[in-house]
């Protein structure tokens, strides 16, 4: 079944977000909750302004003479600007696009937004490639796949940040195992349909993680792979709704981004992109926003496909994020005259051979492009790469403090430096070699938010969970790892006695 996007009457086109536009559109009466106070705009609040501001100022560089034909393309239907993230591949000069872009985002965000902008437009387009397969399931009230479509284009030509919300609360899994078919009776606090109806379901439950709730402007919510096996199907949707939706409560977490005094925290501060859990207290799902419904199949065989849209927002975080780490390691070693160390040195090597990996894993991704059954340009598979990285990103961030020693622990604050009575002080004794008390505490300050602060281990959790349960990834790539070649191979050589040429 051949789709095409159609224009939905009313539909605004406003192209590629602004900054003052995007602050403004958070003010939208929606309802989220931080230490037992529902906040009343998150765009002045200490715990998200910080955040909210940074990212209009990406937002504005869309617009800028350097970055503007570099983050966005012109929509062939309004004539809009539209931003790169939401374009779809069609060919491998549209992945390199789509590649540079995601380099900027997270280039001007040092690599710590796990839930950039950037993140969540390849799943709705990893949904609009299985489009045929969504609008194969029946329903009398709408046809999936044409509403995924629909979707893509109004998120395309507004450009919405969007977050997402896999996994069910973290109540009581004893009875519904990892990879395995839940039981028969599911525990009612996971979302699910309570009720049908002519504007669309009322669902009701809860849903965790979603990243960066408060400050997007829709979530898309669906399974995980963990949580795709379903033996009710009351229990399996999938669709998209406003942060504002009516009945949806958003709670978050402990901020990270509160410092104390004169305590410089230079990542915490501007990008602590707030976790939060999320309240379904029965809320309307519109047919037109419904991309599944009761049937799971169609995002199990998204899972099993290796179709791989998601590559570039994360890979190129994941890679800034490591040369964030490994020249702030080397500059801190080289500020403290120890860089000559050798196993100093080996340590810093190590990082760089973490890094270097990486790169030449990206590029591999992109050399092994192909189109797939939708019509639309993949990159490769990255099977094992998020393994990789939730290992590698613990080893980076111990040798980062390995390297920089009790230094992490004790650093003036601003307000210090500024003190005349401590400035001899501090000059004499917490200078570094050949720079002065002011480069060598501000450096180690963002060594500290890298990997000792609250951000930074908010940061460190993240990672080992952002591309799912690492054990299920393990598994999964094993069972899917072909070694028919090889253990053919072997099998010949062990068929026969085996000979001893001496």
């Amino acid at each position: 079944m051949t789709l095409t996007t159609k224009t939905t009457p009313g539909m605004t086109t406003s192209g590629a977000m602004t900054g003052a536009r995007y602050i403004e559109s958070l003010k939208d009466g929606r309802e989220v909750w931080l230490d037992g106070q529902k906040i009343a705009d998150v765009t002045t609040h200490p715990a998200f302004c910080g955040m909210v501001h940074e990212l209009a100022r990406i937002y504005d560089l869309q617009h800028t003479e350097p970055y503007r034909d570099e983050m966005t393309f012109l929509s062939p239907e309004t004539g809009n600007r539209c931003s790169l993230s939401w374009l779809l591949p069609r060919d491998r000069e549209d992945l390199k696009r789509k590649r540079r872009n995601s380099e900027i985002w997270n280039e001007q965000c040092w690599g710590q937004l796990g839930r950039g902008p950037d993140i969540l437009a390849p799943y709705i387009i990893t949904l609009y490639d299985i489009r045929s397969d969504l609008s194969a399931v029946p329903s009398s009230h709408c046809d999936f796949g044409e509403n995924v479509a629909n979707y893509h284009r109004y998120c395309m030509e507004n450009d919405l940040f969007l977050t997402h919300a896999l996994g069910d609360p973290q109540v009581d899994r004893s009875e519904q195992p990892q990879n395995e078919q839940r039981a028969t009776h599911e525990e009612e606090v996971a979302l699910h349909v309570v009720e049908e109806t002519r504007d669309g379901v009322i669902v009701h439950g809860a849903k965790q993680l979603a990243t960066a709730a408060p400050i997007s402007h829709e979530t898309y919510v669906s399974l995980s792979a963990t949580f795709v096996r379903r033996a009710d199907p009351r229990f399996v949707l999938a669709f998209s709704i406003p942060t504002n939706s009516a009945g949806l409560k958003i709670l978050c977490r402990e901020p990270v981004s509160q410092g104390w005094g004169g305590y410089g925290h230079p990542l915490g501060m501007a990008y602590d992109e707030q976790d939060a859990m999320l309240f379904f207290d029965h809320v309307l799902v519109p047919w037109d926003r419904l991309f599944a419904l009761y049937d799971s199949a169609p995002i199990l065989m998204r899972y099993q496909s290796g179709i791989n849209f998601i590559g570039w927002a994360n890979l190129c975080r994941i890679h800034e994020r490591m040369r964030l780490m490994t020249a702030v390691a080397t500059m801190i070693a080289e500020a403290i005259g120890v860089i000559e160390y050798r196993e100093v040195a080996a340590k810093l090597g190590e990082m760089v051979t973490y890094t270097e990996m990486w790169r030449h894993a990206m590029d591999g991704v992109e050399a092994n492009a192909f189109r797939t059954e939708g019509g639309l340009m993949s990159l490769g598979s990255m099977s094992g790469m998020n393994i990789f990285f939730a290992q590698t990103s613990a080893r980076m961030v111990q040798l980062l403090r390995e390297i920089c020693g009790s230094g992490l622990i004790m650093q003036p604050s601003e307000n210090d430096l500024a003190s005349l009575e401590l400035r001899p002080y501090l000059e004499r004794y917490m200078r570094g070699k050949g720079v002065d008390v002011d480069y060598k505490s501000r450096l180690f300050r963002l060594a500290h938010d890298l990997a000792v602060s609250a951000f930074g281990m908010r940061q460190e959790v993240y990672e080992y969970w952002h591309g799912g349960d690492p054990n299920r990834n393990r598994i999964n790539l094993l069972r899917g790892y072909d070694q028919s070649n090889v253990m053919s191979r072997i099998k010949d050589l062990v068929s026969q006695p085996l000979r001893n040429e001496g």
